[in-house]
């Protein structure tokens, strides 16, 4: 038999061998378009009055059942190519049927790989967003078609969920946190925004979950006002103390602060009175518990109009306090004025050593030294010198020391038992080569 015989006699197979890879790249564009299209931007598109976005997002809000009618369409294709050529080959080499077959899965599968997969696939996550648009209506009439068995397939999926014991409904937001800074680090490479920039955008996503314990000035560091205190003895402490407009007084003991004192209406007082009475300048004080999250916390500021809060334990005792400048620090980074001392908490002394304020946090310390914290790092504080007491079980002394993989931590300053500067001397990690050698 000449091919020209062939073909006369196998044409439609051929016709049909083009339609169903036709048909099969239509269906691995949909099925990878869909899932790597851009959700936001079609709802936006959709919402601005495009009626093929509009079906495109409302089929990706249920993509489950547009999937299953995608796979059995792209199934039944690629059977039609598959049995086709089949016949085709079996027409030329009817006196050699191994070989037929051979050629026949060899050729279906060349196909269908590049033709029905590869290729459609490809271009389809390349342009996302313009793909789904043109596959909308399509998809959207083929799911409609094939409702009857989209429906048993749905079915069988439900079954087996109840076997396993899985929930049908599925509750996982659209982008995680974790999906979120990695697209922001993403962004930032690409030069779509600077540095700082990424910068507040990841402590936005950090600034919901850090507590005020974390910020707040340690009760060993506060600066309060005794009830009992004449105006000489306050006088003498305003002028040591220049960074607070507002400071948190007590009675009896700091466990029981029962207002916060401003400054300026204290000045004002003064003006009027050597020995004017405290406890009537007092603003009621706004206590928050340690563990409030920083936006809890900022409202809390806001609603009480206060700068400053009272940061008490689960027994109501006082653990230090927190003002309205920390919390917005944690988004903008550091807010200096006329009053700040600068001092840094990390400073470095000599080559891979440093000399570290106890309050740094322990991540800032390890990003500062570019150290990879590993998973299974564990500490129930979160500051250099509270690491410290960790690792010395619970007895520092000045010049105990530690080490935590090629971190050496040596205390270097202890003021009333507590640790208050640490040198550190980071080693440089070893190359595997050189730890071959």
């Amino acid at each position: 038999m000449t091919f020209a015989e062939h073909f006369a006699k196998m044409w439609w197979a051929y016709v049909v061998i083009f339609v169903m890879i036709c048909l099969s790249a239509y269906f691995s564009a949909s099925e990878i378009a869909f899932n790597t299209s851009n959700k936001m931007r079609l709802r936006r598109s959709a919402e601005c009055g495009c009626k093929t976005a509009k079906i495109a997002f409302g089929i990706t809000e249920k993509f489950t059942t547009a999937l299953s009618a995608i796979l059995i369409g792209n199934n039944l294709a690629n059977i039609a190519v598959s049995t086709c050529m089949t016949l085709i080959v079996m027409n030329l080499f009817a006196d050699h049927v191994a070989i037929a077959s051979t050629i026949a899965t060899i050729l279906v599968t060349i196909v269908i790989l590049i033709f029905g997969e590869i290729v459609p696939k490809i271009l389809a996550k390349q342009n996302a967003d313009v793909v789904v648009k043109l596959i909308a209506i399509p998809t959207k009439i083929l799911t409609i078609i094939l409702s009857p068995f989209v429906f048993l397939v749905m079915a069988l999926l439900f079954v087996l969920r109840k076997i396993w014991g899985c929930d049908h409904k599925c509750d996982e937001p659209t982008v995680t946190e974790e999906e979120l800074v990695s697209i922001i680090d993403t962004i930032e490479q690409e030069g779509l925004i600077n540095e700082e920039q990424g910068d507040l955008l990841q402590s936005t996503l950090e600034f919901s979950d850090t507590t005020i314990e974390k910020i707040m000035t340690p009760r060993i560091d506060m600066t309060a006002i005794d009830i009992d205190d004449d105006s000489s003895e306050i006088s003498k402490l305003l002028s040591d103390t220049t960074q607070y407009s507002r400071l948190p007084v007590y009675e009896d003991s700091i466990d029981n602060i029962i207002g916060v004192l401003s400054l300026t209406r204290y000045y004002k007082a003064t003006l009027e009175s050597s020995e004017p009475d405290i406890r009537s300048l007092l603003l009621k004080p706004c206590k928050l518990h340690k563990t409030m999250k920083l936006p809890a916390a900022l409202a809390k500021l806001r609603e009480a109009k206060m700068h400053l809060a009272i940061v008490i334990d689960e027994f109501g005792g006082t653990l230090g306090v927190v003002t309205m400048e920390d919390i917005l620090e944690e988004l903008v980074g550091d807010i200096w004025d006329d009053t700040d001392v600068i001092v840094l908490d990390c400073v470095a002394t000599g080559e891979n050593t440093y000399e570290v304020a106890s309050d740094m946090n322990i991540d800032d310390f390890f990003e500062e030294v570019d150290f990879a914290k590993p998973e299974d790092f564990s500490c129930e504080y979160s500051t250099m010198g509270g690491w410290a007491i960790q690792m010395l079980n619970a007895d520092p002394h000045v010049g105990d020391s530690f080490r935590y993989e090629n971190i050496f931590v040596i205390v270097a300053q202890m003021e009333r038992e507590c640790i208050t500067k640490l040198t550190i001397l980071v080693e440089p990690k070893k190359d595997d080569e050189e730890i071959l050698v």
